[in-house]
């Protein structure tokens, strides 16, 4: 007989990321069937209901304390597994320095420039201080810092001459060195600057894939475009790279600016620049360029576009190479949909995107806006399209997991795809649902292996929708390179193998998904969209 245990260790706190790894250490443990340890958050409880690994003992954990599950095989010790998964949890990390200060850390690195801060964001004010008192770049991963201090802050390391990076920057290359979520990318002539850390990833990937490079990716946090804070980092990047001579082009990537923001920095590149810039502002208006930047400044309005016109710039050669051999013609794409809308039955009408990129989502709505109205999601772009519950879609809907709301106790769905898994598995259930977007996010810091934990439950919304007589399209983008640790070569072939369609670009799922929901090939609206949304427009 199956036994299922739940043990909880009250007011017992590890990091979602360090749980996620335990869970997957227990799981090769002899005789276990399944297991996770997790933060009693109510997510994670329903989570463990629906895997058959909740117990009473469980159901009455709090959000401060951690259950440890475990499913184990008829004539196993759950109990021995239990003491098992203790003694791993206290275990000392092997092949880590530790320090109890900051002043020991540096003094031991003592050519260290740069540091990356991830705590609490209550408590990151005072390290960051620390850090740029003592003359150190930080890239802040934190999230949840004060906005009093995150202004602070910067304004301090713009005293230094330094930069800070973020809060909530997810995503930073700095001389070729990957710094938290990232890609390995080439090195080359164009430096980025990003208010979006998916957005940076996928721009340098492009631009890796087209055949140049990258100098620097500098991410500075969402809200550093907002007018709070005013572009200072932003600003301080474009001044860094301008002065940089291995930079030729600059790009700059974000969600739409605040219009005193977007002001402030567009003329900062008319006074006080030199260089050619790509502007790639998602969902934002097109701008009128000042006179002193006229001919310097090509604007975009998706990644797609901006890592093109970037390497257009660059090397004109590659930029045609990079549109045949990557970016794929229209007569690609509309022989792509009608293979999969002419599967579909008369009912199925909606898409329903469960991505892990939220600048991806956020582009990918900008796109079916154009394309076929306003959709739902969790992070909508206008307040009347937010889902009343965020666990069931709507029409079309896009759910952006990296939200909080999903993420809360656990590890980001880039690191841990549980939740999609199971989201997945319902919209198969939706008669409704027509097409599947997917977006996959490699590089250090995602899952080793993403497609490979995809493919069962790919397999069984396949499945589901088989038996109930229908075919479900799923279309997959991989933001990555074959040189990141999971291979996106082989990332993709695996995606193929379990009939799912790869796109190039996330643009290009996101037109290839509009295609295939409308059932029908306009190609005056499609080659409209690719004239405005992926290609550039020259001052």
């Amino acid at each position: 007989m199956v036994v299922v245990k739940n043990v909880v260790k009250k007011n017992f706190y590890r990091d979602s990321v360090q749980l996620l790894h335990l869970s997957e250490e227990t799981k090769k443990l002899p005789g276990v069937i399944d297991a996770a340890i997790v933060m009693g958050t109510k997510l994670n409880k329903e989570l463990l209901e629906k895997e058959g690994l909740l117990t009473n003992e469980g159901r009455v954990a709090t959000e401060n304390d951690m259950i440890i599950a475990v499913k184990v095989a008829e004539g196993v010790n759950v109990d021995e597994v239990i003491s098992k998964v203790e003694s791993m949890l206290t275990a000392p990390a092997a092949a880590e320095a530790y320090f109890y200060s900051l002043d020991s850390a540096i003094e031991t690195f003592k050519d260290a420039n740069l540091a990356v801060v991830s705590v609490p964001g209550q408590y990151a004010r005072d390290i960051v201080i620390k850090l740029l008192e003592k003359g150190l770049h930080v890239h802040l991963f934190s999230d949840h810092v004060p906005l009093e201090h995150e202004i602070e802050l910067k304004k301090l390391a713009k005293e230094k001459g330094l930069l800070l990076m973020g809060p909530e920057a997810g995503t930073s290359i700095i001389n070729g060195v990957a710094i938290c979520f990232a890609n390995v990318v080439n090195r080359g002539p164009i430096g980025v600057v990003a208010a979006a850390g998916t957005g940076l990833q996928e721009f340098t990937v492009l631009v890796s894939l087209a055949g140049t490079g990258i100098t620097q990716g500098i991410g500075v946090g969402g809200r550093d475009v907002k007018s709070p804070v005013g572009g200072i980092m932003t600003i301080e990047s474009i001044r860094a790279l301008e002065a940089d001579p291995e930079t030729k082009v600059i790009a700059i990537v974000s969600k739409p600016p605040s219009p005193d923001v977007q002001d402030k920095i567009v003329n900062f590149i008319a006074e006080h620049t030199t260089k050619k810039f790509v502007t790639c502002f998602i969902g934002g208006k097109i701008f009128k360029v000042p006179e002193k930047a006229k001919g310097r400044i090509v604007q975009t309005r998706t990644l797609h576009a901006a890592a093109l016109e970037a390497v257009k710039l660059v090397d004109g050669k590659l930029y045609e190479e990079a549109k045949k051999r990557l970016f794929l013609p229209k007569e690609e794409i509309f022989r792509i949909a009608e293979k999969e809308f002419s599967k579909l039955e008369k009912g199925q009408k909606y898409i329903r995107g469960l991505f892990t990129g939220g600048t991806l989502t956020y582009e990918t709505m900008v796109i079916l806006k154009e394309l076929i109205g306003d959709v739902y999601s969790n992070t909508p772009l206008k307040p009347e399209f937010k889902l009343p519950d965020v666990h069931k879609s709507i029409q079309h809907t896009l759910i952006d997991l990296g939200e909080e709301e999903f993420t809360a106790g656990r590890a980001h769905p880039m690191i841990d795809p549980t939740i999609r898994l199971h989201r997945l598995i319902e919209e198969a259930k939706d008669p409704e649902t027509a097409v599947i977007l997917l977006d996959f996010v490699i590089g250090y810091g995602s899952h080793p292996d993403p497609a490979s934990a995809h493919l069962e439950a790919i397999k069984e919304a396949k499945k589901i929708a088989e038996e109930n007589g229908r075919y479900l399209s799923i279309l997959a983008h991989i933001c990555g390179t074959e040189k990141d640790p999971q291979n996106a070569v082989r990332q993709a072939e695996i995606l193929r193998n379990a009939d799912v369609v790869i796109l190039p670009t996330n643009a290009l799922m996101a037109l290839t998904s509009a295609l295939i929901a409308e059932r029908k090939i306009d190609e005056a609206k499609v080659e409209k969209f690719y004239t405005e949304f992926l290609q550039g427009i020259y001052s």
